[in-house]
Formats: C-alpha cells, structure tokens, sequence
C-alpha cells in the first residue's frame, strides 16, 4: 500500500509540474519526492532489520518479494541512514513554505519574504547527521545522542504544527466563498501529507546509524518496529494511512484536473477570439462606412425637413432619434475596434470611488430611470486603466439592470448593487443583480466571443469577453456566482494597492506618480 501510493504521489506532481509551471507545483513535487526519499528509506531499513509480522509486511510491501527486494539492497549503515535524513529534515520546511505561499494575509508577507529562514535550521542538522560528522559528535556520548534525538523531533513536530496552524488559519481568515472552496482543495494536500509524516516522522537517522552499538535506540518506541501489533493498533495504523494517502492523491489529482481544465478553457477561448479577430475588424471597418454615409444623407433629411409644413414634426423627431442612435453606434463601433486592436493599457493610482462613479455616470446617461447602490470607500486606491475599467464595470451593470427589467423586478426600489471593498490581498469589485440568474449551462459559455442569450439583432455578445480581458489586463480574476431565481453577482479580484516603494517582486505596489504600463496579454512593459 504504502509503495503504490509513493509511486502515485510522485506521477501525480510530475503530471501537475507538467500543467502549470508554479512555485506552488515546485513545491508539491519536492514535497512529494522528500516524503518518498523518507519513506523509502524507511522501508529498506525495516526491511533489513526484519523480525517484522505478516501484517506489516503486507501494510508496507505488499507482498514478501518486494521485501526481500529491499533487503539485499548493498547499502551500508551510515548511506541508509543518511538517506532517510534527507527524507526527514528536508520534508518540514518544504511544508512550511508550502503553508506560507497559500498565505495571502497582509501580516505574513513579510514572513513570506523570510521563508528561506525556515530552511536553516534542517540545514544545520542535516549536516550534524552527516555520517563522519555524526560519528565524531556522539562517539562514547550517550546524553548528547539523546540530546539531538529529541532537538530533532521537537523541531520537526513544531514546523508540522506551525505548518498546519497556517493552513487552517488561511481558510477561516477567507470570506469569499468560492474562494474558501477552491482554497481547501488546495490545503487539504500539504494537510493530508503532513498527517502521513508524521506518522513516521519519529525514526531518526541515528536508529540506523548506531544499530549495533547503542541499546537507547531500541528503547524509541516506534510503532512498526514492534513485531506483533494488536487488532485495534493495526486497524488503526492502515485506516491512517490509507485516509492520508486517498486524500493525498485526490486532492492531487483534483487540482490538476483544475488546471487542466482551466488551461483548455483558455486556449478555447483565445482560438475563438483569434478566428473572429479578423472577421471583427472588416465588419466593424464596413460598418463605420455605412453609418458615416447614413450621417450624411440625415443630415439632407434635415435639411429639407426644415422647409417642410408644421405637420412634419414627428418625422422630425424620428430625425433626431436616428441621429442620436447613429452618433451611439458609431462610438460603440469604434470603442469595439479600439478593444480588438489595442495592446496596452496604462495603470495608474486612481480612487476606487471615481472609477465607480464613471461607470455609473455612463450607466444612467443609458438608463436614466435605472438605480444603483453604491457602496465604495472614499479613501480606496487601486492601480488601474480608469477609461478601461469603468467601462467593464458600466457593461456589468448594463447587464445586471437588463436582467433585472427581463425578469420584471426592476422598480423605484430595485436597484444593481455595486460594492469595492479590500478581502486580504484583492481588492474585490462586486457587482450584483436580483434578476432571474444565469444557468450552469450559461456560465460555462457566457465569456465567448460573440455568445448572447439576449436579442442577437442588438447584442453582439462581446460585453463580457471583453469585461474579463480587460480584469485580465489589470493581473485580476472575474468569477460569476450565480443561481437559477437568485439573481447575479460578478465578482472582479484585482491586486490590492500598497502605497510603498515596490520591491522587485512586488507589481502592484508603487509610489503614488507611478504609471504602470501593461500590454493585453498581462506582461508588464
């Protein structure tokens, strides 16, 4: 058992490096190769030593050829001992890092910075059990092999606690709910992989190293180094394991599957865009011609309305609706083409309030009798394109409003809620309807290209595509959270700003002046 799930351990981080490239997979496969090396060996001592029961055998190597296997390995005391200390000391910082790099609280970045720290004190006694070095310290010392025994373990056990207090601590300091899901998806590996450490986390290097020459190391108590273990203890001890491991490769398997799924979403996507791209951009050209030759012939219309009888004036007011729907064609027209062909956008330090206030701005000069609940601190900074922004967020209250008058529950007392407010390392621009909802169905193809479930003669299904490349642009996440009766909610995460010197591996903190320029794709120029 213990065998087949190191194997898939190490092919399910590999498979997860191969996805996604990240710190976080670096750290998973080192994680996972440091808990093989351990357990590894682990196993080839057990192996040699012997004397162990058929239950154990079978918990550990299945069958008694893969034991004899391990047992004939040509390997002297002090490589296998410290092989199993590179397992063991390299295992608990790994984890720690790991539990610090899903920190997102603003308190611990500066402990995020310092993560390196963690990895000195495994350094040091990693080279204290360096086999010479080992030899020398405890020849003829029996009170400083205990000393390094028990230094060894309490350390290990305290970087396993501190790791697991800040697992836990990071899923109830999250409030967003779909980020608290996808947040224990992740935990719940370096959770379940701790547990399955510390199972084993009491046999030290110096067991093997002094196994013919100190009667103390007998006296250890690990459990699977006792020859018959009770019905109860035993149960235990597979029902532990076999819960650690089946978490362990799940939740691994899971996140990959995440990624994957995400990455395919992608490429779908931006194949969609780049097919229409062309496409876009001569239809959008032809109808800038038609509609600057329609200004034209209005205004002949005009003109000789001018001179016609009195009884004309609703021909005339039909006149000026159609101008005024020709001049909000032409801009949308030409705000379309712009998004198609831009490349850049230019962030700047700029008040959340006014970014929200010019979308609402735009928003009523549409929907005068519309209503919004605004609700943005006047002190809040972000670092954004201000035109481009507001823009995004006048398309989402466009269509929250929309839905709602769909779902004829658009009143005086009605209203699209807009709210932007700082949730730990994101800055959060909530924007929210009570209208009928949007199916699971929807959801999955409501970013495409030219997709609209609304009149396809007056909608052309590029609002939100272009809403989430614009969240992109900014280095942000759009995420939709919606029920079929409940209404919608469009949730737009944007890097928190920090008014401070930017470090280099800070993007978004800057001084106050700062202009940030960004091409489309996210790089920053």
């Amino acid at each position: 058992m213990v065998l087949i799930l190191m194997v898939l351990l190490l092919a399910g981080s590999g498979v997860l490096l191969a996805v996604r490239r990240s710190k976080e997979s670096w750290l998973v496969l080192g994680l996972v190769i440091s808990l093989d090396v351990f357990l590894l060996g682990i196993l080839t001592y057990i192996a040699k030593k012997g004397g162990i029961g058929d239950q154990i055998e079978t918990l550990f190597y299945l069958t008694s050829d893969v034991r004899r296997f391990f047992q004939y390995r040509v390997m002297t005391l002090g490589q296998l001992g410290f092989f199993v200390a590179v397992g063991r000391y390299t295992f608990p910082p790994l984890l720690v890092a790991l539990a610090l790099h899903y920190s997102l609280s603003p308190w611990l970045r500066p402990l995020r910075k310092k993560g390196w720290a963690f990895f000195l004190l495994p350094a040091l006694t990693l080279f204290v059990y360096l086999p010479p070095v080992f030899k020398q310290l405890t020849h003829n010392r029996l009170e400083l092999q205990k000393f390094l025994v028990e230094a060894s373990l309490a350390w290990i056990w305290a970087y396993l606690l501190l790791a697991a207090a800040l697992l836990v601590y990071e899923y109830f300091s999250v409030c967003i709910s779909f980020l608290k899901k996808r947040y224990l998806a992740k935990a719940l590996l370096p959770l379940s992989m701790g547990l399955l450490f510390a199972m084993y986390c009491p046999q030290d290097p110096a067991q093997i190293y002094l196994f013919y020459s100190s009667d103390y190391m007998w006296l250890l108590g690990i459990w699977y180094l006792n020859p018959i273990l009770s019905p109860s203890r035993y149960i235990a001890v597979i029902a532990i394991t076999a819960v650690a491991g089946v978490m362990c490769f799940y939740t691994l398997l899971r996140n990959t599957h995440t990624y994957i799924s995400e990455n395919q979403r992608e490429l779908v996507l931006q194949r969609k865009f780049d097919a229409a791209n062309m496409g876009v951009s001569v239809f959008v050209h032809s109808m800038k011609n038609q509609l600057l030759a329609n200004r034209v012939l209005h205004k002949r219309i005009k003109a000789a309305l001018a001179e016609s009888e009195p009884d004309l004036e609703n021909l005339r007011q039909y006149s000026s609706m159609l101008d005024e729907t020709n001049e909000a064609l032409l801009q949308r027209m030409e705000e379309l083409y712009q998004s198609v062909k831009a490349k850049s956008l230019y962030l700047s330090v700029v008040s959340a309030a006014q970014v929200a206030e010019k979308a609402v701005e735009r928003f009523q000069h549409k929907y005068p009798e519309g209503s919004v609940q605004v609700k943005v601190p006047e002190e809040l900074k972000i670092l954004a394109d201000t035109v481009h922004l507001a823009e995004a967020l006048y398309n989402l209250l466009t269509n929250g409003w929309e839905a709602m008058v769909m779902a004829g529950c658009a009143g005086p007392e009605q209203a699209v809620r807009l709210r932007i407010y700082n949730e730990r390392l994101y800055t959060v621009i909530e924007v929210a309807d009570q209208g009928p909802g949007i199916t699971p169905e929807e959801q999955k193809r409501i970013f495409e290209p030219f997709y609209s479930s609304k009149n396809s003669n007056q909608n052309w299904g590029m609002g939100l595509y272009y809403v989430r490349q614009i969240v992109k642009s900014h280095l942000g996440h759009l995420r939709v959270e919606s029920k079929r009766g409940q209404g919608t909610r469009f949730l737009i995460l944007l890097p928190r700003y920090a008014a401070r010197p930017a470090g280099p591996d800070v993007l978004l903190e800057s001084c106050e002046h700062e202009e940030v320029v960004l091409n489309r794709e996210g790089g920053r120029k």
